[in-house]
């Protein structure tokens, strides 16, 4: 049960995301990365029920971005941190959300590139198509300071963290 990454392009893709944590503040939410998938594999990096959570997710390749409008700063190493914490040397990058259904026990993102043909998704799978490039700066935005009630636990999976390697870093 938990959340779930696979790869479905032809390049290993470094994946980051955020679930709710009431430990960090003001924003309730941590942030946890780098995890490596090489093409096809599936990994999980929340372990224990996803159903009715909110997750936040930033993934890239050496060709190929998946983000969204909530910013945040991310390091090049591994890292296990609140979501307003930051450093000198980090990047702002934008995460997208993913709303996962009550009665959901397992979701996965599915990272596809721009001419894959799998493109349905389901309550329990999301696909997720590359980002355009933009040269835009970034807007910041505010992320939910609540959580729900009631939640059954889970918690993310801390194992098989990697450093985003310079090769695979993209100029911004």
């Amino acid at each position: 049960m938990g959340l779930l990454f696979r790869n479905s392009t032809n390049s290993t893709v470094y994946v980051a995301y955020a679930y709710q944590n009431s430990d960090c503040r003001p924003v309730t939410y941590a942030k946890i990365g780098w995890f490596r998938l090489d093409p096809g594999q599936l990994r999980e990096v929340w372990s224990g029920y996803a159903g009715g959570r909110t997750f936040f997710y930033y993934a890239e390749s050496d060709r190929l971005v998946w983000s969204g409008p909530y910013f945040t700063q991310v390091p090049f190493q591994a890292f296990h941190w609140c979501w307003n914490v930051g450093c000198t040397t980090c990047r702002n990058v934008g995460m997208n959300r993913v709303d996962v259904g009550n009665f959901v026990f397992n979701h996965t993102v599915n990272l596809i590139g721009v001419s894959s043909s799998q493109r349905k998704s389901s309550e329990n799978v999301t696909i997720a198509l590359p980002t355009n490039p933009t040269n835009k700066k970034p807007v910041p935005r505010q992320m939910p300071t609540t959580m729900p009630k009631k939640l059954r636990k889970g918690r993310p999976v801390l194992r098989n963290r990697v450093t985003f390697p310079l090769k695979a870093r993209r100029q911004t």
